[in-house]
């Protein structure tokens, strides 16, 4: 008996003996390879990793404020000063506007509430338009069954307050020359060179807005001081709260309008010449004005000769002396672009200096487009147009300060660079 006792004794410490060993190995041994887990793929309309602070007052130039960092892809942007600025685009409907103080190191998110739907991407001068960072305006044209709205800021975005138009007809155009005083275009029954117009102006920072203008029943047999149906609006600028401008597209040639009376009544300006670097274009194409200083006197604007055959545009420009009384024309020594980008014209910062990107090589001027030399090669710009070839909008603030955004459009993809040297390096911002 004793010894069956001692037997089992001894197979029990043999069992002992094999578990604590199969633990200490257990424990002893690297633990197992992680499962490889999918990588994040990219979404279809992200892009540009920016930085993002806290949308408070205290913190926009907050270094201690709380920052993360987003992906999302930008349709334009507007420079307010040299190192203030505003990106945008829209993601599933919702308008995503971004504002920075400090050259693009961070970013306040200033989106108006997402429940006010876009169906497409805002466009300066058009759909989004700024004073100051302070004051600005974003204007949701009108579909389905809800109408012209205007958002209205005076606080740079932190809270958005909302008024109706009162209208149901797409924006053309938006100016305002100070953030009490502005003007907003509408047109409807719009072909490729007749639209119906008409005029709102607001002295409440857009609170209310009254008609000034429409030309719903104009008639070209009778004295009229409307802007007419025959042409569509490319541009409309503001000097002051009684004088202003509106381009037109008409056919072959483009038209400017002159108001006196802040927009109530319209008559035609300065005609745009057939010379001899006009005279072949199937179309003459262009923008609207631009004026340089604060008292708008010196100003310019693009005019394009459309070649229809060759699917070429030649750029030259406008410019006035005397606050658009007169335009003078500027034969620019430009090659004629085709492709993607023929439609991006040259930016002036003032009546002499200016820029142009063609292909990859960003063109210089001092002397009103006589002459164009190329800056040295950067290679950040020369990579960057590699991977996103169309070119959105380059802009100027300062002879040193300018900002290029770029995008492949197929990839719903963009990226937004930053010059502090005139445009001899870039960085992407």
């Amino acid at each position: 008996m004793a010894s069956k006792i001692a037997g089992l004794k001894g197979i029990r410490l043999i069992l002992m003996l094999i578990l604590l060993a199969w633990v200490v190995t257990a424990c002893s041994s690297p633990p197992p390879e992680p499962t490889q887990q999918p990588q994040p793929t990219e979404a279809p309309e992200e892009g540009q990793t920016i930085t993002l602070i806290t949308p408070d007052a205290n913190h926009v130039d907050n270094d201690s404020a709380p920052k993360y960092q987003i992906q999302t892809r930008l349709t334009d942007f507007q420079l307010l000063s040299e190192s203030e600025g505003l990106a945008w685009g829209v993601t599933k409907n919702e308008l995503r506007l971004y504002l920075t103080r400090d050259n693009g190191a961070t970013w306040a998110n200033i989106s108006p509430a997402p429940n006010v739907q876009f169906l497409s991407n805002p466009v300066y001068g058009k759909g989004i338009f700024f004073t100051d960072p302070s004051h600005g305006w974003i204007i949701r044209s009108a579909f389905g069954s809800t109408e012209t709205i205007v958002l209205r800021t005076t606080d740079g975005g932190q809270s958005w307050k909302i008024s109706s138009l009162g209208d149901v007809n797409t924006v053309s155009s938006v100016y305002f020359n100070s953030p009490k005083r502005g003007w907003l275009m509408t047109s409807w029954n719009a072909s490729s060179n007749k639209e119906n117009k008409a005029l709102f102006s607001t002295t409440d920072g857009g609170a209310t807005w009254e008609e000034v203008m429409q030309n719903e029943q104009y008639n070209p047999n009778f004295p009229n001081d409307s802007i007419p149906f025959a042409g569509v609006t490319t541009g409309m600028i503001f000097r002051n709260s009684t004088h202003g401008f509106v381009t037109m597209q008409t056919g072959a040639l483009p038209k400017i309008f002159m108001t006196k009376d802040g927009g109530k009544s319209w008559s035609l300006g300065p005609a745009f010449l057939v010379n001899e670097r006009l005279e072949d274009c199937d179309r003459v194409i262009t923008g609207k004005p631009e004026f340089f200083d604060a008292s708008k006197s010196t100003g310019w604007m693009s005019v394009g000769c459309q070649k229809d055959k060759e699917k070429t545009i030649a750029y030259h420009g406008y410019f006035t002396s005397n606050g658009g009384a007169n335009w003078k024309f500027a034969s620019f020594g430009l090659n004629a672009q085709a492709g993607v980008n023929r439609q991006i014209t040259p930016t002036f910062l003032n009546s002499q200096i200016g820029w142009t990107i063609l292909g990859d090589t960003l063109y210089h001027t001092v002397d009103q487009g006589a002459t164009w030399l190329p800056l040295k090669e950067s290679s950040v710009l020369r990579s960057k147009l590699l991977e996103y070839p169309e070119i959105v909008k380059l802009q100027f603030f300062s002879t040193e300060v300018g900002w290029l955004l770029i995008e492949k459009k197929e990839d719903k993809r963009s990226i937004l660079l930053q010059t502090t040297n005139g445009g001899i390096s870039w960085r992407v911002m």
